[in-house]
């Protein structure tokens, strides 16, 4: 019976050692966010130390670029289809993990390089299809159990495939997550 016993400990002992080592990994994770662009699923995979690579899929915002500018519409009877790809560098992660700050679901600060491909019809949901191409600072957090808080700002390139215009416009985003995976 002792050695039962003996086994499960070691083994459950080096289980609780290996999450605790694991803290300096980057997380690999889904999600469901909602925030202003819309409503999304999300997948984040770990590329390299310090760098993650998200996709998404969602509806919400669309966008359209003429006469100059970029506009944002967010119908809740029509939301537009979106897909999205981002690549994260998460610069400070080692000086949040020396200073024994939470670095959960990928928790830090981090430049952004992002690309959004709305699937916009002028008929079907008062915007075009375009692509936003968009560089940002941003945070993530997590904000309690498997609950995450994204925030970014930043500059970006609207295309408009249907009117031929693109147009440099500020951008901004925050969105609330639950992890699901």
């Amino acid at each position: 019976m002792k050695k039962p016993l003996i086994l499960c400990l070691l083994f459950f002992g080096h289980l609780g050692f290996a999450q605790v080592s694991k803290s300096n990994t980057l997380d690999s994770f889904g999600r469901l966010n909602l925030g202003l662009h819309g409503f999304e699923i999300s997948y984040e995979l770990p590329f390299s130390k310090s760098i993650v690579w998200e996709n998404n899929l969602g509806i919400g915002m669309g966008m359209e670029a003429s006469a100059g500018s970029a506009s944002f519409a967010f119908y809740f009877d029509r939301p537009t289809p979106f897909v999205k790809s981002q690549l994260k560098w998460l610069y400070n992660r080692n000086k949040r993990l020396s200073k024994g700050k939470n670095v959960y679901d990928n928790s830090g600060n981090f430049i952004g390089l992002q690309s959004k491909y709305s699937f916009g019809d002028a008929d079907l949901f008062d915007v075009n299809q375009a692509v936003l191409t968009e560089i940002h600072w941003g945070i993530q957090r997590n904000i309690g159990g498997r609950f995450l808080f994204n925030l970014h700002l930043g500059l970006g390139i609207v295309s408009d495939f249907d009117t031929s215009e693109s147009v440099f416009t500020p951008t901004f985003g925050f969105r609330f997550g639950y992890r699901i995976f």
